[in-house]
């Protein structure tokens, strides 16, 4: 071959390669789709063993990057379509299951966050100046617990908790901001608690903040586990 055909190939390589990447990550293709439509099979097959399903024909999400099916189950009186989403090219996996979502014992869910998060207030008290806000994100099935069931942190949920914080770091330096999510790790981690991650935002308040917004504006946060070794990079600082 000579140099001038190896310059042709090159150029169309370097021109069709792109094009084909970004039609893939818009459009999707038929292997995809073919081994995304599997990793649902296997899925409902290990996720809900002994119920029979109907997967309908999915589409690509260019949103997530994916394939989204509807699944019925068979028998369902109500023939209810349960939205599924898979992503991921080289090994596909469900990252959606509205089954799940729909199974969720949401009453008992919402009585559990509120009696775990003034759990936790109450053990950061003394680690935190001022928390402004905190959710907790907890995931109970129906039928796990009754209704009257208290929050403990040695109930069994079906995943560990997830802890939002608002601070108030008006006051706060970067290396404050780094002591004090430190301090909250410890604490967690000393009291034993089971958890997901944790999300620290640390807001700058002012008179004409407090106006504005309630919560403040972001001025640190930070994310982390239960055996992340947090450094003073981890903490994002945002100019005001």
């Amino acid at each position: 071959m000579t140099l001038k055909k190896w310059i042709y190939l090159f150029l169309i390589i370097v021109l069709v390669v792109p094009i084909l990447f970004f039609y893939n990550a818009f459009n999707g293709n038929p292997a995809w789709k073919y081994f995304s439509n599997k990793a649902v099979k296997h899925y409902l097959q290990d996720t809900y063993p002994g119920e029979e399903f109907v997967i309908h024909d999915g589409f690509y999400n260019f949103k997530v990057s994916g394939y989204s099916y509807k699944v019925r189950k068979v028998g369902d009186e109500r023939q209810k379509n349960y939205e599924f989403t898979v992503s991921g090219f080289w090994k596909p996996t469900v990252i959606y299951d509205e089954i799940y979502y729909d199974n969720l014992d949401l009453p008992l869910i919402e009585k559990l966050e509120k009696e775990a998060i003034s759990e936790l207030k109450e053990l950061l008290k003394d680690k935190v100046k001022r928390i402004v806000d905190m959710s907790v994100q907890i995931e109970v099935l129906k039928g796990t617990y009754s209704l009257d069931t208290h929050w403990s942190k040695d109930l069994k949920l079906e995943k560990p908790i997830y802890i939002h914080l608002i601070v108030d770091a008006t006051n706060m330096s970067k290396e404050d901001a780094l002591e004090t999510v430190r301090s909250i790790q410890q604490a967690l981690n000393t009291d034993h608690y089971s958890y997901e991650g944790v999300s620290f935002n640390g807001n700058l308040f002012d008179n004409k903040t407090i106006e504005k917004d309630e919560l403040g504006y972001v001025k640190y946060s930070v994310g982390f586990e239960k055996d992340s070794n947090i450094e003073l990079n981890d903490i994002e600082e945002y100019n005001q």
